[in-house]
């Protein structure tokens, strides 16, 4: 399976009246295109949301980062096709990011997984020392354990906000309402830093594509 040193995460609402053709784009021509077009861009799949907002994410594995600033990157941006130009002004709610991996535990699944998690927050700069040990050396590790859930990775943001995320991957979205995954959540110095988690948003979804 593709992983880079970084992703491109797209968080999406779309009107219930195109949804169907934006679906159909997304999965027959834009993700094509992308990793055909443009070198980094490794693969890329599509969530559908159980819990949480908004109702769309789609996650491309990436050579690096830095692909945003690509020639081939751009040249895709600045020659939008007609479908394109039609299905992008529709989104809503939208939200995405170029992100580098910091961290990552537990193996990925031979195949693309069921469901994942992703967490976006913030952490006052004074405490982004503490905060980046205890997600580490604590958090990821220990949800990582919970059965069920194969892999946890963490990464930075180029360039918005907020500025981190985390992305857990799972075969059951119910993972996160069971009583192992409450006490791997409150473990380690999960207590002394849960103050300072700001600016928080997660959404569990379900894989949609590739099938």
């Amino acid at each position: 399976m593709a992983e880079g040193n970084g992703v491109l995460v797209v968080w999406t609402d779309i009107p219930a009246e195109i949804e169907e053709e934006f679906n159909a784009w997304y999965n027959t021509e834009h993700i094509p295109q992308l990793i055909r077009e443009v070198p980094g861009f490794l693969a890329g799949r599509r969530y559908v949301s159980v819990m949480g907002k908004p109702k769309y994410v789609t996650i491309y594995d990436l050579v690096d980062e830095k692909v945003d600033v690509s020639e081939a990157f751009l040249k895709v941006r600045q020659n939008r096709t007609p479908w394109t130009l039609r299905m992008v002004p529709k989104m809503q709610n939208l939200k995405m990011g170029f992100f580098k991996k910091i961290f990552a535990h537990g193996n990925r699944p031979d195949h693309d997984a069921e469901f994942i998690l992703t967490v976006r927050l913030n952490t006052p700069a004074d405490h982004e020392k503490d905060f980046n040990t205890w997600y580490n050396e604590d958090h990821v590790p220990a949800l990582s354990s919970v059965k069920g859930v194969y892999c946890g990775r963490r990464y930075q943001i180029n360039e918005g906000d907020p500025k981190y995320l985390a992305v857990y991957e799972m075969n059951d979205p119910n993972i996160v309402k069971t009583a192992e995954w409450k006490a791997a959540s409150d473990y380690g110095r999960t207590k002394e830093i849960f103050p300072y988690l700001n600016d928080l948003h997660t959404v569990v979804a379900r894989r949609i594509f590739p099938e």
